[in-house]
């Protein structure tokens, strides 16, 4: 079977796949007017399946990705300006939660919501790590609190500036300023050696940062958390990382104990026109 596959009775010639293909590796038969891959070009194609989501005549199909597999986008699927500007600016870092927990099938959704993030030349290089109750996130946060312990016993400069005493103090006052009582951890992490796996990380968890919201639920960067895994091995064993990789990111989710009514101002923004 070939690795790219026209349907000729459906495939009208105007050439929409060929223009919108990244790394350009479709042309167009002069005689035929009917699009082909070159030669070896499943060899860097980037499977990003452009040319099978652009196509208007259902007329393209992949080896790897056919496009009866690939679900139409239904009509309307495009948020109004006004309304995203309310949600983008509305959105507000949950770190007070409800005891509340997240079911599996909602967090697995979550996930699978995320992971269609863009990546570099689509190498897709996100891993995922689920702390999955509030008995796993509390101890993963005492780990985190004795790690600070110890780099405020050594008198670390980091401890000095995240101000660990502070939130050290407010542990031994039973309250969790590093997951927040959040009875979830979602972690993003990937391979060491991938350079595009730090910005690919960011992006798939502000896609998940941005999904929580339609599920009624809340979400916050965990910070510390993510500095802790990549700096702590007793912190890394316990969410499963191995020395291969680094964390990217560390998010809380559960259900926020309050709703918001307002857009608190913000900075104005710098901008350089050139």
């Amino acid at each position: 079977m070939a690795y790219f596959i026209v349907d000729k009775t459906k495939c009208k010639g105007d050439g929409t796949c060929v223009a919108d293909c990244p790394i350009k590796i479709l042309e167009m038969d002069d005689k035929s007017h009917i699009p082909f891959m070159i030669n070896k070009g499943e060899e860097i194609c980037i499977k990003c399946g452009h040319c099978v989501a652009v196509c208007p005549h259902g007329a393209i199909s992949l080896e790897i990705m056919r496009k009866e597999d690939c679900a139409m986008l239904k009509s309307g699927w495009r948020i109004p300006q006004d309304k995203v500007e309310q949600f983008l600016k509305g959105r507000r870092s949950v770190r007070i939660y409800n005891d509340q927990a997240v079911d599996k099938v909602t967090l697995e959704k979550l996930i699978d919501i995320a992971r269609f993030a863009p990546s570099g030349v689509n190498r897709q290089p996100v891993y995922w790590a689920v702390l999955s109750n509030k008995e796993k996130v509390r101890g993963f946060s005492e780990i985190v609190i004795n790690w600070m312990r110890s780099l405020i016993a050594g008198s670390s400069p980091l401890a000095e500036s995240f101000r660990m005493k502070n939130i050290v103090t407010a542990w031994d006052k039973k309250q969790d300023w590093i997951c927040r009582g959040a009875p979830h951890l979602i972690i993003a992490y990937g391979l060491k050696d991938d350079i595009t796996a730090p910005q690919a990380c960011t992006i798939a968890l502000t896609y998940l940062e941005l999904t929580v919201v339609s599920f009624g639920l809340g979400s916050c960067w965990a910070g510390y958390a993510a500095m802790a895994i990549n700096m702590s091995a007793e912190a890394r064993k316990f969410v499963g990382l191995s020395s291969k990789t680094n964390c990217f990111g560390a998010m809380m989710i559960g259900y926020s104990k309050f709703n918001y009514s307002r857009i608190p101002l913000r900075n104005k923004p710098h901008i350089l026109w050139r």
